[in-house]
Parts: structure tokens; C-alpha cells; sequence
């Protein structure tokens, strides 16, 4: 039983934001309405996609022999208390 049928946002698996949905982060479901906010969950509705990462800036760095082999030696022992 619906109580506002009429107020029922579309829902989507795959949609894209040039159409007007809005993505839930939470709930993973595109959303073809007004509101700023999840109609089921209430978090708010992405309406552009995230930026991606560039690696145009990234930098390569050589690590020498010597600290390849300090590196293999060192040991990490974990306690955890129960």
C-alpha cells in the first residue's frame, strides 16, 4: 500500500545525470526527482559525477638496493589483547 503514489520518485539501476537523475550513495539507486535528499534513506543525492583522479602529477621514485634489503629484514609483530 502506497500512501502517495503520485510522490513516488523513478528509480533506476543505470542512469545517467545528464538526464536529471540523482545518485544515492547509500541505498546505490539513481533517482529521477526534485528533492536534495534519499527518499528511503536521507542522505543527500549526488547530481554530478565524481572527479576522477589524474595521474599527471605523479611523481617515480627509485628506491636504492640498500633500502630494498633494510626493508626485507625488518619483522612487524602484532599482540592483540583479547
Amino acid at each position: 500500500m502506497m500512501l502517495f503514489p503520485d510522490k513516488q520518485p523513478k528509480m533506476s539501476l543505470r542512469r545517467s545525470y545528464a538526464n536529471g537523475y540523482k545518485y544515492c550513495s547509500r541505498c546505490r539507486v539513481y533517482y529521477l526527482t526534485d528533492s536534495v535528499r534519499c527518499p528511503y534513506c536521507g542522505i543527500l543525492l549526488r547530481n554530478s559525477p565524481r572527479k576522477k583522479k589524474s595521474l599527471r602529477n605523479a611523481r617515480v621514485i627509485e628506491v636504492s638496493e640498500g633500502v630494498v634489503k633494510e626493508a626485507s629484514r625488518v619483522k612487524v609483530e602484532v599482540k592483540a589483547e583479547a
